[in-house]
């Protein structure tokens, strides 16, 4: 089982789609490279070239170009991720991003090559590990952990295979086919066609649409975006989801409430998060990244908005008066009862005396529960405090809760538990949210991740 906070986004929803151009395989060099996929979107947004008003996405064409969009176009202005269809804003302006580099081609970190190998700033094969354009016979064959036939769709063995660049879930705005291409698992496809444009569901981006850059970012629901292997991210947090995410059920959200926020062009509900209150629950985000740090009880200023485990900060509930829950106390009496009234100071898994929830109590997020592992009961939906990992297969809201190696999509808009190594982070260094040692391996997504937090340090974002 990893200690981390973190789910790694991206393959499981592509194991049996078809995710690319048909002939993508057809025309690899005799380099081994694989030519990059135009995965543009079938229609531009704001700031496009058009000829008439069918060639946008939204409004009309005025003087050659689309005037109206949720997003804007490749080259348009911009200052965050969320800004462009694209999902990237990279010196101000929308660009498509590369998935990842070949060998052979330029880079300046591990994440940029598809081999996972940076060396020298030249993309480098990996041992033990095919890079792209090689024959492959399954997915551990390849660096990329992506061997795809000629139709550009998973591999499971025989025919003409080779190691293609990893697949990443489609950002919102860009063309799709099916819902599972989709990082919100929505292809809004009016036409009943079978090309869509992944929806846009909203004005931040929820977790597993790209974003630009590790660290804290207001473009994310989540305010935070890392790189887990697939470009950068907007991540879940662990636990319960906050105000804007993508949802299916009212236990989900740490508000409470799995809300119908608009639809999509082909009429389907688009489910979020909401939180309809003057502060911000139990669970939420706060002061960091743009978010607010009114946390309830109403009238406290930051009262209660603490960092969590991983160095975002998560509201706690408290008024000041009385020890928060997942601190060290030394009666139950001083713990605040607001949000927990259960609440007990009692033995932590490291060892401390914390005002902590037993296994069973509903929880918001893992740091909160005496044993670290806040995960939906299998029955209900509902997050519980839990003194077991989660086997394979069982839903999971971090690599923390599972006993393989990660948590991962599920292709439906939840979370899963798995243990096959393909499908996980391909750093091998402590995560966001994992025990590390300072003088030790360097936490994964460095230096927008780094160790310290005391006599037990865990990889922490930095402010």
């Amino acid at each position: 089982m990893r200690k981390g906070y973190w789910v790694v986004v991206a393959f499981l929803a592509f194991a049996g789609c078809d995710c690319g151009d048909d002939d993508v395989m057809d025309d690899v060099t005799e380099d081994g490279d694989v030519p990059e996929v135009d995965m543009g979107p079938t229609c531009m947004g704001m700031g496009g070239a058009c000829s008439t008003a069918d060639d946008c996405c939204e409004g009309p064409c005025e003087g050659g170009t689309c005037s109206e969009g949720a997003c804007s176009a490749d080259g348009v202005a911009c200052t965050a991720g969320a800004d462009c269809c694209s999902g990237t804003c990279e010196g101000d302006v929308c660009t498509t991003p590369v998935v990842c580099a070949n060998v052979g081609e330029d880079c300046s970190a591990n994440g940029d090559c598809c081999t996972g190998n940076c060396d020298g700033g030249t993309c480098e094969p990996m041992a033990g590990c095919s890079g792209t354009g090689s024959a492959c016979t399954a997915a551990s064959d390849c660096c990329s952990g992506n061997c795809a036939n000629e139709a550009g769709t998973a591999c499971a063995g025989g025919g003409s295979c080779a190691c293609a660049p990893p697949p990443a879930c489609i950002g919102r705005g860009l063309a799709c086919s099916s819902d599972a291409q989709c990082c919100n698992n929505l292809c809004d496809d009016p036409d009943g066609d079978g090309e869509g444009l992944c929806a846009n569901t909203g004005s931040c981006a929820s977790a597993g649409e790209p974003c630009s850059g590790d660290g804290f970012n207001g473009s994310c629901c989540s305010t935070v975006c890392l790189d887990t292997g697939d470009g950068p991210r907007c991540q879940f947090l662990g636990g319960c989801r906050v105000q804007d995410d993508l949802c299916t059920s009212d236990a989900e959200c740490c508000s409470g409430s799995c809300a119908e926020s608009g639809t999509t062009a082909d009429g389907r509900p688009i489910m979020r998060c909401a939180n309809t209150g003057s502060c911000q629950p139990v669970g939420e985000v706060c002061g960091g990244g743009g978010a607010t740090s009114n946390c309830c009880p109403n009238g406290g200023g930051d009262t209660g908005c603490e960092p969590t485990g991983a160095g975002f900060r998560r509201c706690l509930g408290g008024d000041g008066t009385c020890t928060l829950p997942g601190f060290v106390c030394t009666t139950t009496e001083e713990c605040c009862v607001d949000a927990y009234p259960d609440i007990m100071c009692q033995d932590a898994e490291d060892g401390m005396m914390r005002c902590c929830l037993s296994d069973g109590d509903e929880c918001a997020f893992g740091d909160v529960c005496c044993s670290g592992i806040c995960t939906p009961d299998p029955t209900d939906g509902v997050l519980r405090c839990g003194d077991m990992c989660i086997p394979d297969g069982q839903a999971c809201t971090t690599d923390s809760d599972c006993c393989g190696c990660g948590c991962v999509d599920d292709g439906a808009g939840g979370q899963v538990c798995t243990s096959d190594a393909d499908l996980c982070a391909p750093c091998t260094g402590p995560q966001l949210g994992e025990l590390c040692m300072p003088d030790g391996e360097p936490c994964c997504n460095a230096p927008a991740v780094a160790c310290g937090g005391g006599e037990f340090p865990t990889c922490m974002l930095v402010e």
